[in-house]
């Protein structure tokens, strides 16, 4: 027969340790419901994928808040690190133009895909004349049918125009419609996109 100290301790380590198993469980389950209601993915992103990283501070005294540019890159995954099985997943990146590492550890939900095809937005974006040089500018038409041509010679299909606008959580999502005649949705679009699209008219664009 155990003695009552001893007992006691027993039945408190037992007791500790039932809780410990019932908190982990219900870690889990929580975590299960959360990810089937936000339609959670499990990040993919292994050593030398190609990102871009989202930084939402604002810098003070920024003339530009709501429009301010989200995402910097692209970045290069050096290394995947998770200390243990239960603890997520965490990413070093290093600057593809310096070279420089990224002082601290990013989580996934920071990291966007960099796509090749939309780099050098700017470059690629229809040019629109104006004063006196709009008077000659060639139509719609035949601005679509060059940037076609164009888009077929360097093998990336140039942005034409906005053809609506959506607010998602706040944010402003714009869907544009490329040479090669597909829509895609896009959170940020050049200026000169925009005011074109203001100069249209179009009912779609707010703002």
């Amino acid at each position: 027969m155990l003695h009552p100290i001893n007992w006691l301790s027993t039945e408190l380590q037992r007791l500790h340790k039932a809780v410990k198993i019932t908190r982990e469980e219900m870690k889990l389950d929580d975590k299960q419901m959360y990810d089937k209601a936000h339609k959670v993915i499990t990040p993919s992103w292994k050593v030398n994928d190609r990102v871009l990283l989202c930084d939402n501070r604002v810098k003070p005294g920024a003339l530009k808040v709501v429009t301010r540019q989200r995402f910097f890159g692209p970045y290069i995954i050096k290394q995947v690190v998770q200390s243990r099985p239960n603890v997520g997943v965490a990413y070093q990146l290093v600057d593809e133009k310096t070279g420089q590492v990224i002082r601290n550890l990013v989580t996934s939900d920071r990291l966007k895909a960099f796509n090749v095809n939309r780099d050098n937005f700017n470059e690629r974006l229809p040019r629109f004349n104006t004063g006196i040089d709009a008077q000659t500018s060639d139509s719609p038409k035949q601005q679509n049918n060059r940037d076609r041509h164009s888009s077929d010679q360097t093998g990336e299909p140039s942005p034409l125009e906005i053809m609506r606008q959506r607010i998602v959580k706040g944010k402003k999502q714009y869907l544009v419609r490329y040479s090669d005649n597909n829509d895609n949705w896009c959170d940020w679009v050049n200026r000169t996109l925009l005011n074109h699209c203001r100069k249209k008219g179009s009912k779609h664009l707010d703002g």
